[in-house]
């Protein structure tokens, strides 16, 4: 019994060594030198907002700082935090607690002229953050229903920024990235991908490097590219930077479409200009305003108006004006009348219904054209037809020419289509069977004539020959036959198959016996007098 004792004696002494040994440590760890400093310097401000860092991490604050930590981002760090909620009066923080480990304490002033300011100290790797204030502020309680509507106009607001398509985002004074909403942050992930097991970075990634911020309170609007990487074509964003304070915030619009519609509009007006270039019909396009807005080389060509002067967008008037100063419009008997036409030149071109040619002083001929435009705008057409009208002049001599010889031929000439319409006869042929066309034959058809023909004639089967070739198509050949006028004239009746399916008949009086035995007189030109002699 007396052995059991000894050893319950030993066994208490050496539990009581390690309590001890215990105790010493934890105390040795409570009173060490950064736990002494950190108790002292938060002792001190017990009664301030204060908050304790040790580098990024805060390590203590006081009961009145709690309150302003209670909406801290966990993805940012204490002290990003601590910057971020500090910003509006004190906008270059920051940096100016950047030096603190080597100044070792320094004085901030707000840069909102209000009162109080912040107090920086750095102890031993510790830097104590003071808010100090004037007056502190009276306590005042909010009744339920206003912070109710307080609270609720809050998360409003928090829901459109972050809920947002738009990229939205917020800069300090210094340029340093303080908030930014959902849309934004995926973007900067998709442009820099962060892996499974990496960690978000704060801030994160710009996703607009070159977004510069407004120098005025006047909004900053800027197009600028981003490329995703995979991405067959760029995405174009219109960034919109406005200054509240002394931050920055950022608005991102998508603008492809918009970017994609002028780049398609760019390039249909190139398309269009190159076309108009090689036109050969003078083109000049007039704004609602009536001043010139668009022309093409060929209008310079033919009107010899000097490409400075049109650079300079003169007015349809003054146009006019120097082409008339250059003989290249018809010189008016009266001025005034002449300006009167010309106010009816544009009423008419802005209605659609403008045409006009014009025949110049030195021989050429324009046809002038007025079109309509969107927006109230003209266009006019000025093409020289000059050849047209000098071929168009060269083939009705030519015609005239022809009929002439043609009338002058002694025999009748009758020249039908291939749809048996009547398209030409001479003088003899209108003498001989009394027809009467003055030159128009649009009424006039073979069957017409033929009653004609038979009319005026004893029966004979070539009326019945030249039916039927007429009629079923034609014939591969020429050939003549005999016919008797009433006034015992024999007729010669020559057909002649025609280029096109055409058909020319031609009668020829025969000198010689009549059907009564007596003589007829020899041919005459007039065939009319010769049938009936």
């Amino acid at each position: 019994m007396q052995q059991y004792g000894v050893i319950g004696t030993v066994a208490a002494l050496f539990l009581g060594i390690a309590v001890a040994v215990v105790l010493l440590i934890y105390w040795i760890r409570a009173n060490s030198s950064s736990a002494i400093i950190s108790r002292t310097l938060m002792h001190e401000a017990e009664e301030s907002i204060a908050f304790l860092f040790d580098d990024q991490e805060l390590v203590d604050l006081t009961p009145r700082a709690k309150g302003l930590m209670t909406q801290a981002d966990k993805q940012r760090t204490d002290w990003e935090n601590l910057v971020t909620l500090l910003s509006a009066r004190f906008p270059h923080l920051r940096s100016q607690c950047a030096d603190l480990a080597s100044v070792g304490k320094k004085t901030i002033l707000p840069e909102d002229g209000g009162t109080g300011w912040i107090e920086a100290e750095f102890w031993n790797g510790l830097a104590r953050i003071t808010l100090v204030q004037d007056d502190d502020p009276p306590d005042k309680t909010l009744d339920a229903l206003t912070a109710s509507a307080m609270e609720h106009e809050l998360n409003t607001l928090r829901c459109i920024g972050e809920d947002s398509p738009q990229l939205i985002w917020k800069r300090d004074a210094e340029g340093v990235l303080i908030w930014a909403n959902r849309a934004y942050i995926e973007m900067s992930e998709t442009l820099n991908p962060v892996g499974a097991d990496e960690i978000r970075p704060w801030p994160p990634h710009d996703v607009f490097q070159e977004a510069p911020p407004p120098q005025g309170t006047a909004p900053l609007i800027d197009m600028h590219r981003v490329d995703l990487p995979g991405a067959e074509a760029p995405i174009w964003y219109e960034v919109t930077s406005l200054r509240r304070g002394t931050d920055t915030i950022y608005f991102a619009i998508d603008a492809t479409p918009v970017v994609a519609a002028r780049d398609a509009q760019r390039t249909f007006v190139q398309t269009l200009t190159k076309t108009f270039a090689h036109l050969s019909v003078g083109l000049a396009i007039f704004d609602e305003d009536r001043r010139l807005v668009l022309f093409n080389p060929a209008l310079v060509d033919l009107t010899t108006l000097p490409a400075d002067f049109l650079i300079g967008r003169p007015t349809l008037f003054a146009v006019l004006d120097r082409l008339r100063n250059l003989q290249m419009i018809p010189e008016p008997k009266n001025y005034n009348t002449w300006r009167d036409e010309v106010v009816a030149l544009e009423t008419a071109a802005a209605a659609g219904s403008y045409h006009e040619t014009w025949t110049l002083p030195n021989g050429q001929t324009f046809r002038v054209t007025g079109k309509p435009h969107p927006n109230g705008a003209i266009a006019m057409l000025i093409e020289d037809i000059s050849d047209d009208v000098s071929l168009t002049r060269k083939f009705r001599s030519q015609i005239d020419t022809t009929r002439a010889v043609i009338d002058n031929v002694p025999g009748s000439i009758a020249v039908f289509s291939a749809s048996g319409a009547l398209i030409l006869a001479n003088e003899a042929y209108r003498q001989l069977w009394g027809a009467q066309h003055d030159g128009s034959f649009a009424d006039q058809d073979f069957l017409d004539e033929l009653a004609t023909w038979q009319a005026l004639s004893a029966p004979s089967p070539v009326w019945m020959k030249l039916k039927k070739t007429l009629t079923q198509g034609g014939s591969n050949g020429r050939w003549s036959g005999q016919i008797w006028l009433d006034n015992q004239v024999e007729v010669t009746c020559h057909y002649a198959p025609l280029p096109e399916g055409n058909h020319q008949i031609t009668f020829l009086p025969v000198a010689g016996e009549s059907r009564t035995g007596g003589r007829v007189e020899p041919l005459a030109p007039d065939m009319r007098e010769m049938a009936q002699g």
